[in-house]
């Protein structure tokens, strides 16, 4: 049976949805406002986040490929160490 393990992009998008949940009251407000200089603020930051997200995700994209890779590497290896199978 195979592990369940949760992958770092997944556990990336988990987070960054969590940070967008938990801004999302505070902003909705800042909004209501109806203050075009606080809307503003509001949406840079907005955008800010999904930069940042997005850069944690290509770093999560390329760790889940590295290990990915590793576990091929190591399957191989051991089919190599336990010898030919008849």
């Amino acid at each position: 049976m195979p592990e369940a393990t949760t992958s770092a992009v997944e556990m990336t998008c988990l987070q960054g949805m969590a940070d967008l949940e938990r801004m999302e009251g505070p902003w909705l407000e800042s909004i209501a406002d109806g203050e075009p200089e606080v809307s503003a603020i509001t949406l840079r930051l907005l955008l800010a986040h999904m930069t940042t997200t997005s850069h944690r995700l290509m770093s999560a994209m390329v760790l889940d490929r590295m290990d990915s890779e590793r576990a091929t590497a190591s399957k191989a290896v051991d089919r190599l160490q336990s010898g030919p199978t008849l």
